[in-house]
């Protein structure tokens, strides 16, 4: 996955689905006990995901759960309605199960800015791209 830019606004703001208002949102969080995060933290949260799965700590599908569920605080309805696929296949990609096309988990990963892309298999690639020397 590679950060696409100009999504920040997307990143930044709670979505809205079926054009309700953000307090309805704020309702369906995955538990009573979440609190809504701050622009800040998401981005940082956002941030320190995809480190962890261009380390190889995360797989796609534990990233994409521990986004919306982190990030946005969404149930799986709301945020398969969101990216409009159904809530079986968002499971499955969240379990790492299935073999989707680059469309379906683009579509999955769009409300964080982020897309399939190139990503370096060797970890001695991967650090130099952090670690220029």
């Amino acid at each position: 996955m590679q950060e696409t830019p100009g999504h920040d606004d997307v990143v930044n703001a709670m979505p809205v689905l079926n054009n309700e208002p953000k307090d309805n949102l704020r309702r369906q969080r995955v538990s009573n006990n979440s609190r809504a995060i701050g622009t800040q933290e998401r981005k940082s949260a956002l941030n320190a995901i995809i480190k962890r799965v261009l380390l190889g700590e995360l797989t796609q599908g534990q990233a994409l759960k521990t986004l919306r569920i982190d990030v946005l605080g969404m149930k799986q309805d709301a945020f398969a309605k969101l990216v409009s696929v159904s809530r079986k296949t968002l499971s499955e990609v969240e379990n790492d199960k299935g073999n989707y096309t680059s469309d379906i988990i683009n579509k999955l990963f769009k409300p964080f800015g982020l897309q399939v892309g190139l990503v370096p298999s060797s970890r001695h690639l991967l650090a130099t791209l952090f670690n220029p020397s």
